[in-house]
């Protein structure tokens, strides 16, 4: 998948140590400038191929064709969120839903979407991918900005599981927001491992117990209970 692996780049060990201060990102970004910006399906995507590219190729130092693309067709069809500082994008985050055929098609053997497709609509399954965040902005509340605005546009989507795949460096990261592993780690071409891990929307107890910034955001605690449920027989999950 190359630059296509769900958040997949490196990012700075002292956020990490941060992730577990308090305080909404709206104020702990109040004063800095920061505005998060959606793009709509289809949308010009501004700033945000800069960021991918400098984060992709000048830091990563990934190599090939495919690695040096850095927007595709599933650009098209998928909604972008980018913090942005001025004219230009500190962080950004692609978004689909798996309705469409080429979302299935390119996410959906690694997420075992056929098990999801069995009980629960697709459009109430989202994927997470094209995560990036500049070098000398990566700090917490950067990336609470970028992950509470995808929580309310998965509320907003009626979105019941977020899906995401990530290095097993960032897999502490992501456990602060609320995701969990569900499926053992994918073992892509070159040997690198990927952590499969969903979010369950609302899931208000999962949230609380993590300490995750988006459980204040959380609507209706009982939408959650059936998925959880779901999830956790359908995959032989132990929580």
């Amino acid at each position: 998948m190359e630059q296509d692996k769900p958040f997949s780049h490196r990012m700075d060990p002292r956020l990490r140590e941060a992730l577990a201060a308090t305080g909404s990102a709206e104020e702990a970004t109040a004063g800095l400038g920061l505005r998060v910006r959606r793009i709509a399906p289809g949308d010009p995507l501004g700033d945000v191929p800069r960021l991918r590219r400098e984060v992709y190729f000048h830091e990563q130092g990934q190599a090939g064709d495919r690695s040096k693309r850095v927007t595709d067709g599933l650009d098209v069809c998928g909604t972008t969120l980018s913090v942005e500082k001025g004219a230009h994008s500190i962080a950004t985050l692609r978004l689909h839903d798996f309705s469409p055929l080429a979302v299935q098609v390119e996410y959906g053997s690694l997420f075992q979407i056929d098990a999801f497709a069995r009980t629960w609509p697709l459009s109430q399954v989202a994927v997470g991918t094209r995560f990036a965040v500049q070098a000398d902005q990566r700090s917490k509340p950067v990336v609470d900005r970028l992950l509470e605005d995808a929580y309310r546009w998965a509320q907003e989507s009626r979105i019941q599981f977020c899906l995401l795949a990530c290095e097993p460096f960032l897999h502490d990261v992501f456990e602060h927001y609320g995701f969990r592993e569900y499926l053992p780690p994918a073992i892509l071409p070159g040997g690198v491992d990927l952590l499969r891990m969903v979010l369950v929307l609302d899931d208000e107890p999962h949230l609380s117990e993590c300490g995750s910034p988006l459980h204040r955001l959380v609507r209706d605690p009982s939408r959650a209970l059936p998925a959880k449920a779901w999830l956790t027989r359908s995959f032989n999950l132990g929580y």
